[in-house]
């Protein structure tokens, strides 16, 4: 079936602004149950800047735990197309650190604390030396003496720390081995159409519920004139990037190339004032020879 590549920023964020699609996406990605899910539109940006488009979504969620358990998080979901700007990650992670939330207590005052952060990054390129596709990082609280595992949560070491999630959609399998690869098997670029980019040509497993509306909602996402011209300037953008990145590159090799020169007319003229040096100490060696010589010559003569 034809969809809109989600790939692209304009389809993942209609895509996702479907607020039960993203509930259920994100679930598959946590393996546990999202009670309720909050997205925070004013948290909902783009960025472009030399050579990495970052697009960013913020959640507020209440999670039930396999164990039954209920809590609430902040889920900060970004999608990378190309090699990132750590320090940009980081910067927006630094924001929701900063942040705090407001419930309502037992005895109806107005409440403000931080909730406890996970973080989820789409990237459409390949981290070097991780060949999963979608790996889990977690915390694991472990006593350094004895080097035995904790199995205990504390809410002060919770809110300074965060688990995450790094999906590297261009590793997504061919074979999906369980549910969650099937449903994130949609943003491969294996579907892609030769001739358009713009367009998935998606032969995944459309029995799944998930998969099956989010082929729906792609499908009309495709069919949409607005998203299509946008999808058009976010390729313009791109090729925009492009230019400036490959002109800075040439800028850098032509410092380079000027360095390296400067760096060879350097060891030359080190190495002329190395053979006059070598020439003045055999000019010394001489002179002193011929000293030494005249003082024999001196004393011979009674002089």
């Amino acid at each position: 079936m034809i969809i809109a590549n989600p790939l692209y920023d304009v389809v993942f964020k209609y895509l996702l602004e479907d607020i039960e699609i993203a509930k259920e996406l994100l679930a598959a990605i946590l393996g546990e149950d999202i009670v309720s899910i909050e997205l925070k539109p004013q948290e909902t940006l783009a960025e472009s800047s030399r050579g990495i488009t970052i697009l960013r979504f913020d959640f507020n969620a209440v999670i039930r735990k396999n164990n039954g358990e209920m809590y609430k998080v902040l889920l900060e979901l970004q999608k990378a197309k190309q090699p990132m700007d750590i320090m940009r990650f980081r910067r927006y992670l630094g924001e929701n650190y900063r942040k705090e939330d407001v419930f309502m207590s037992e005895d109806g005052t107005s409440v403000s604390q931080p909730l406890p952060i996970i973080t989820i990054y789409f990237l459409g390129f390949s981290l070097q030396n991780i060949p999963s596709a979608i790996v889990k990082i977690n915390r694991v609280y472990r006593d350094v003496i004895t080097r035995e595992v904790l199995h205990i949560k504390n809410e002060f070491v919770e809110l300074l720390t965060h688990d995450s999630f790094i999906i590297q959609v261009r590793k997504l399998s061919d074979g999906p081995r369980n549910r969650l690869e099937r449903i994130l098997r949609i943003f491969s670029p294996d579907f892609e159409v030769s001739d358009d980019k713009h367009m998935l040509d998606f032969q995944g497993d459309t029995n799944e519920p998930l998969v099956k509306r989010m082929v729906e909602r792609l499908g009309r996402a495709i069919a949409s004139e607005e998203i299509r011209h946008n999808m058009d300037l976010e390729d313009e953008l791109d090729r925009i990037i492009d230019r400036e990145t490959h002109k800075n590159l040439l800028t850098i090799l032509e410092k380079e190339a000027e360095l390296a020169q400067k760096d060879e007319q350097l060891t030359q003229k080190d190495e002329q004032l190395a053979e006059k040096d070598r020439l003045l100490d055999e000019e010394r060696n001489r002179l002193a020879e011929l000293q030494r010589e005249i003082e024999e010559m001196k004393k011979k003569a009674g002089l």
